[in-house]
């Protein structure tokens, strides 16, 4: 599929002349490289489909698979701080005290955490349903766009479990340079599809429940904005065992896989 291999070569071209003019993960370039590095698989998707004709629903009617993808995030980080109380220790604020104002460290502990997180939801969805899904929606034109309007003829699994091992697999050349799993760049490339593997279903069925790419990019943008909300109280012991991207999101994400498969009528 040239679209696909178009996405591949020049997300990774992208990447590796970032890495070789010096670009670093947490840098303020490397926050403008990755907007960029989102919007390529859009660019391609959007070429290809006024080339061959192809619709790819954008339309603005919410509806209550809207809300779901909007609020999907959410429950998914929450859910996940207590599955990874086993797996690493918690420390509450502690690691944050050097970045908050004075006055913030006057307030108890347990105050001040559930301050932040409230505080840190509410952002996310914000950030979700503005700025986090026009960049999302980058991505989402190729792999709950164009991507799954060609394929969708296989079935929904099917086409979901080829649409997500792509999409983990582009994420490849920014993991490795330290992006969601800064202290397993190698094991975290497999990490990454495994994790796109599992959230491919979800952002699939509300593509089609929510008749829009749009629902996607809302969900996908608010995963953005709150996911790291599940490693603030807790020492990173493994990347691969904490909060959303690491085994307690595999685990909940292969849980509603399983509700999906189960109850769920699909096409």
């Amino acid at each position: 599929m040239k679209a696909l291999y178009w996405t591949l070569g020049l997300s990774w071209s992208l990447a590796l002349l970032f890495w070789l003019l010096g670009g670093r993960v947490g840098t303020p370039a490397y926050t403008l490289f990755a907007g960029a590095y989102m919007w390529v698989p859009g660019l391609v998707a959007l070429y290809f489909s006024r080339k061959e004709g192809l619709a790819l629903p954008l339309a603005l009617k919410p509806n209550r698979f809207w809300f779901l993808a909007w609020l999907f995030p959410v429950r998914l980080t929450l859910l996940s701080i207590p599955l990874t109380l086993p797996l690493a220790p918690w420390v509450g604020v502690e690691a944050l005290k050097a970045t908050l104002p004075p006055e913030a460290l006057a307030i108890p502990e347990g105050t001040l955490l559930w301050a932040l997180f409230l505080g840190g939801i509410l952002e996310g969805l914000l950030a979700g349903a503005t700025v986090n899904l026009l960049f999302a929606l980058g991505e989402e034109l190729m792999w709950r766009g164009y991507l799954w309007e060609k394929l969708k003829a296989k079935g929904f699994w099917p086409a979901s479990l080829e649409i997500g091992f792509v999409w983990g697999l582009w994420h490849a050349p920014l993991i490795l340079m330290g992006h969601n799993y800064p202290s397993a760049p190698i094991l975290g490339v497999g990490a990454m599809i495994l994790f796109t593997l599992l959230l491919t279903p979800t952002l699939l069925y509300v593509r089609e429940k929510g008749g829009s790419v749009l629902a996607p990019a809302l969900l996908h943008g608010t995963l953005n904005g709150v996911a790291g909300l599940s490693l603030l109280p807790f020492l990173r012991t493994h990347d691969l065992l904490v909060g959303v991207l690491g085994l307690p999101g595999f685990f909940l994400l292969a849980l509603f896989n399983l509700w999906l498969r189960r109850r769920v009528s699909l096409a």
